[in-house]
């Protein structure tokens, strides 16, 4: 067998020239898209690893809210209890304060209710009381119980201190003092006269007396001056006892509060 060189020298050049052009326009693309797609696969793996990175997270962080619900769930259930138990609480003390303060106003109202009551029953008590006595004293002889309560009349003027006498008097000392004396019915002149000159002596003035009857004061007189009333009378002995027994009355009332 004949081997030529310049055959096989041929042979290697083309072979070269092959490799060359394989290499240039073959294996360096696929070389790239081998590498690409590597890249991508890479890329692809590395995101899939973040996902399941992330689902594993995930996963473990709905584990945990899973396992912390129980807790959370008697938690809430704590403070929706405690918060029912102080609004229960407060309702309580509101209902407790308002039925305290109407039973109050009730106690008060019924206290104010039967003081009123008291009072129109004493009150009307007294006056039936009062004109009880008044009936009784009427048919008394008025004119033996008026003398001795116009000496008292004339004796209060006396009592009085020079000033209050002078008081009494008001006016020139030259003109008679006016007073007016009123009886429960006729006066004799000698009472009269005995009563005006007393008063004379008291005030260290004439008097000019005038005589007037008033038989609503039962028994008794009252002395009329200027500025001031000198009183002796049934009349207002039943009223000072009246206005006493309803002042008496009204007090142990007062000290008697509704329990």
């Amino acid at each position: 067998m004949h081997i030529d060189g310049w055959t096989i020298l041929l042979q290697a050049v083309n072979f070269l020239i092959l490799v060359w052009l394989l290499r240039r326009f073959l294996y360096r693309p696929v070389l790239a898209v081998i590498a690409e797609r590597q890249a991508a696969t890479e890329r692809v793996r590395t995101e899939a690893e973040a996902a399941r990175q992330a689902a594993e997270a995930a996963r473990r962080s709905l584990e945990d809210q899973r396992a912390t619900l129980p807790a959370e769930r008697d938690r809430l259930i704590a403070a929706a209890r405690a918060e029912a138990e102080s609004e229960r609480a407060a309702l309580l003390d509101r209902a407790r304060g308002e039925a305290d303060h109407a039973l109050e106003e009730a106690r008060a109202r019924l206290a104010e209710e039967r003081a009123q009551a008291l009072g129109a029953l004493q009150r009307h008590a007294a006056d039936l009381g009062t004109q009880l006595a008044t009936r009784l004293l009427r048919d008394a002889p008025a004119r033996a119980l008026t003398r001795p309560l116009l000496e008292e009349a004339c004796a209060a003027v006396e009592s009085l201190t020079a000033a209050q006498r002078h008081a009494l008097a008001d006016g020139a000392e030259s003109v008679p003092v006016p007073v007016r004396l009123a009886a429960a019915g006729p006066l004799p002149d000698e009472d009269a006269a005995h009563a005006r000159d007393r008063l004379a002596a008291a005030l260290d003035r004439p008097v000019a007396l005038d005589l007037t009857e008033d038989p609503s004061l039962i028994a008794g007189v009252e002395l009329h001056f200027a500025h001031s009333v000198v009183r002796r009378s049934w009349k207002q002995t039943l009223a000072e006892a009246k206005e006493e027994m309803t002042r008496h009355d009204s007090a142990r009332t007062d000290a008697d509060p509704v329990a």
